[in-house]
């Protein structure tokens, strides 16, 4: 079947076999680098898109259920000012995740931030336990959370006043 669907702001059009898992089709047919099919479970994060707005582990998911659907991945948001502020919370609270989850935290931090602007840390531990990693300590990942909260806090208040 064809699907066709928006990834990081471009329109696609691909094949795809009913077996075929989302996360494969993005990472092997449309070279998707973040994307990794590691735990196959849903646990680890290395799979995380935003699909209609919504954090998803790409890797439970049939590839023909992202017809018609918008998907962002990691690569869609790497450069934005949300990203920025939460690498720069994660140094400044000494929580910088290892090559294998840093990806994931930032996507499970950026998913949390807009849903839950001033998280608390039941919250931000909740939502950062969907990253399978004890790179960084919970007391440190919930301290940059808490730091980037604020950052987009801050630039939010300073662009209503300008």
């Amino acid at each position: 079947m064809i699907i066709e669907f928006i990834v990081n702001g471009e329109m696609k059009h691909l094949q795809v076999r009913s077996g075929d898992r989302l996360v494969d089709v993005l990472r092997d047919r449309l070279s998707i680098e973040s994307l990794l099919p590691d735990c196959l479970s849903g646990r680890c994060g290395r799979c995380f898109i935003f699909l209609d707005g919504r954090l998803v582990h790409s890797c439970l998911l049939p590839a023909f259920k992202a017809k018609g659907t918008r998907i962002v991945t990691f690569e869609g948001i790497a450069g934005s000012p949300e990203v920025a502020e939460i690498e720069e919370a994660l140094r400044q609270a000494g929580a910088l995740p290892c090559p294998f989850c840093r990806t994931a935290k930032i996507m499970a931090i950026v998913d949390l931030l807009d849903r839950h602007p001033l998280p608390d840390e039941a919250v931000a531990l909740e939502q950062l336990d969907m990253v399978s990693c004890a790179c960084t300590d919970p007391a440190s990942l919930v301290k940059a959370v808490g730091l980037a909260a604020d950052a987009r806090s801050r630039r939010k208040f300073n662009r209503a006043n300008q």
